[in-house]
This record gives structure tokens, sequence and C-alpha cells, in this order.
């Protein structure tokens, strides 16, 4: 797979997705820390993009990918880049809240018993989604990776949602990704 095998529109478009190819494939932001796609993982994809992180965790040998995207600018791309793959495409909102599709609203929606791999770029509505997720919904995940927005004004909500995770036996690792940013990603593993 290459990436020019996506479909883009412009050469701006085109070097944003170089860049976030590029974070996925080779710098491996979302395998990190033993938490990764494993072999016949079931592996939901929130804030599926244009497919790069569902291509990637199909490559590690996902069972199946449940990729939630909600920009019908992405879609048109997604269904291309998806198209005769191991992959459902779910065009929702992520997040909390009436019109969101919650983690317990995920369950339901893709009619399965435990999620092996879920990786959440939802872009602010991680804080809300995360907070209200029942404990015995947590549990069914097995493993996590989460990208925060705005870390340094929402610090208090990290240390909430880190120690959430910790009392729902999960090991975890906070890593500010890109030190000229201000997101940071959260790697949470079942123990």
């Amino acid at each position: 797979m290459y990436l020019y095998d996506y479909k883009v529109t412009d050469l701006v478009e085109l070097a944003w997705y170089e860049c976030i190819y590029k974070e996925i494939w080779f710098d491996h932001e979302y395998s990190r820390y033993g938490v990764e796609v494993e072999k016949n993982d079931i592996v939901v994809d929130c804030g599926a993009n244009v497919g790069f992180f569902t291509l990637y965790a199909l490559n590690k040998g996902a069972k199946h990918v449940f990729s939630i995207e909600c920009d019908d600018n992405n879609m048109e791309s997604l269904n291309y880049n998806l198209e005769n793959t191991n992959s459902t495409i779910v065009k929702e909102y992520v997040g909390f809240g009436e019109g969101y599709l919650d983690i317990e609203k995920i369950f339901k929606k893709t009619n399965t018993p435990f999620i092996n791999f879920i990786k959440i770029d939802i872009e602010w509505a991680e804080y809300d989604l995360l907070l209200n997720t029942p404990d015995n919904i947590m549990k069914r995940i097995d493993k996590w990776v989460v990208e925060f927005h705005d870390i340094f004004t929402n610090y208090y909500k990290i240390f909430q949602i880190i120690e959430k995770f910790s009392k729902n036996g999960f090991d975890i690792n906070l890593e500010h990704i890109h030190k000229d940013t201000n997101l940071a990603l959260l790697y949470a593993k079942k123990r």
C-alpha cells in the first residue's frame, strides 16, 4: 500500500495527509507502550478521517475495523480507501450527549461484545466521552489510544481520566507526542 493510492483533491490536502500517514505508518504513534493492534483484533477507529489508521490496523492483522467518521468531506475518500477491506464505515459523531455515538452506543451499533483496540481522535469531544463512559463499558475494551487536545488547559480532566483508567485495571502512559503542539496521546492497556 502506498500513500498515493489515497484519493485526495489538492496539493495542500496531500501535504497534510502525508504528515498524518507518516505519524501512523512510520512513527507508529498508535503502537507504543505495548498498546498495539494485534492479529485478529476487533478494532474501532473513532475519527477515521480518510482511513489511514484503519488500513494500518488491517495491515497489522486486525480481523475487522469499524471506522467511525462524521465529516462529509472525508466520506468519499474514506469509502474509496476502504473499499473491499474488512471494515465497516459508520457515519456518526463520536462523543457524549444527544446526537452523539458514545462508547456504549458503539457496542450496540457494531454488535460486538468486546473491542480489542480503540483509537479515539475526535477533536475535543474526548473529555466528555471518557468522563461519562460507565466503568463496566470501559472494561469491555482491552487497549485504548486517545488523542487529547488543549492539554495545558484540560490537565485536570486528563488527571480524572487517568485515574478512571487506573481504577478500572489499566496500565497508562501519557505522551506529549509533538512537543510543539498542545496534543498528547494516552495509551491504556488492560492489566
